[in-house]
């Protein structure tokens, strides 16, 4: 692709990363404020259900292919010409937010991906780009969304090079992807919105004892990005058998999730559980805390709320990881860090992703454990990850 085609797909990422930017800004404003609703008033829970089938009902309605999210995007940056219908961003917005006011155990990325991908198909169409040019702006938009939701421009950007097509990435897409990511994110920031801050490590040293620890870790996590992506496939599959209308699955799966949160006794694990996610770095947590996290994330996907993994997967990793540094003798903020970001590289298949994710958050203490844990935790994960689309690039 010559270098005036991209340019041009370059500023057309401007327009993604200016309105991707502004409506996610909108969105991580709405979540702050419906999740303290949700943690102000208890009885709020008890509405989950009738709000999780309203909404599936909606995507049966009207968002015709919308309800595949994330994966539409993931199939046309691949190839396919499936329409992206522009109503899967209001809907997706909608339906999250709407899943954190009354506690769905769900994250955000999701969300800020389809927005990012919708908002680059509609542009597209309206420039009418050719169809090779359009899966370029597509990763852009991917990127504007991961980066305005997290504030990673340059994992985000990675991550969207990196998402459809594992073990291969488009260089033509580099600077419309960085561009999105950078002004995405940006526009979020001129709104007011704050990221979430994460400590930062001292730097271990790299000798055997612990090398060899982190490759238990490492393991570990690998196991729980498995257990993620086959118990929300296992759910979904039960709840197809036994419940042929999507919207009484989401019923059932919130009745449940009301059922277990009562039984809990707190809402910890209700929403995105940063507050559980900052308890690890302390070691202030339960030791399978990160197994309920789990299972209720998995639940609530495979039911059908909306929402997204990352978030969930980042909140499993670090307790996971903080359960693993008692047991190992090692920092609960060195050990919660790599889950973070081990889990994480797991479920989506995007080491590299994954890396400059870690360098990001956690600043460059600690590269190599961060490397060591992402490759780990992707080859113990298996081929198949959190996003059904994704294709493998052979040897």
């Amino acid at each position: 692709m010559n270098r005036k085609v991209i340019l041009k797909l370059s500023l057309y990422s401007v327009i993604v990363g200016i309105i991707g930017g502004t409506i996610i800004g909108l969105f991580l404003i709405s979540l702050e404020k419906v999740t303290m609703l949700n943690k102000k008033y208890y009885w709020l829970i008890f509405i989950l259900p009738i709000s999780g089938a309203i909404m599936t009902y909606l995507y049966e309605a009207y968002g015709r292919n919308s309800h595949k999210g994330n994966n539409i995007i993931i199939e046309n940056i691949n190839g396919s010409n499936e329409k992206i219908n522009l109503l899967m961003a209001p809907l997706v917005f909608c339906g999250t937010v709407l899943a954190h006011l009354f506690g769905a155990s769900v994250g955000r990325e999701g969300t800020g991906v389809q927005i990012g991908g919708t908002i680059a198909s509609f542009i597209g169409e309206k420039f009418r780009i050719k169809a090779n040019e359009k899966k370029i702006l597509l990763i852009a938009g991917v990127a504007t969304g991961f980066s305005a939701v997290f504030g990673t421009p340059l994992a985000g950007t990675i991550f969207a090079l990196e998402l459809a097509t594992i073990g291969k990435i488009t260089y033509d897409a580099f600077l419309p992807a960085i561009v999105g990511a950078f002004v995405g994110n940006s526009v979020v920031n001129f709104i007011g919105v704050s990221h979430s801050h994460y400590k930062i490590a001292e730097v271990e040293n790299f000798e055997s004892n612990i090398i060899i620890k982190v490759i238990i870790m490492a393991i570990c996590f690998g196991i729980a990005s498995k257990l993620f992506t086959v118990f929300t496939h296992k759910f979904k599959v039960v709840f197809s058998k036994y419940f042929k209308q999507k919207y009484i699955r989401t019923f059932i799966g919130g009745i449940i999730m009301v059922l277990v949160t009562i039984i809990i006794g707190n809402r910890m694990y209700n929403g995105l559980s940063l507050g559980l996610l900052n308890d690890a770095f302390d070691g202030n947590i339960e030791y399978y805390s990160f197994f309920i996290k789990l299972l209720l994330t998995t639940l609530c996907l495979g039911a059908g709320f909306q929402g997204g993994e990352v978030t969930p997967l980042f909140v499993i990793g670090s307790t996971l990881g903080s359960t693993l540094a008692l047991i190992l003798g090692l920092p609960f903020e060195f050990a919660a860090s790599l889950g973070l970001v081990g889990v994480f590289a797991g479920a989506t298949k995007t080491p590299i992703a994954s890396f400059v994710l870690g360098v990001e958050l956690f600043g460059t203490n600690n590269m190599a454990f961060i490397m060591i844990v992402c490759i780990i935790s992707i080859f113990i994960s298996g081929k198949k990850g959190i996003y059904g689309s994704q294709i493998y690039e052979d040897l």
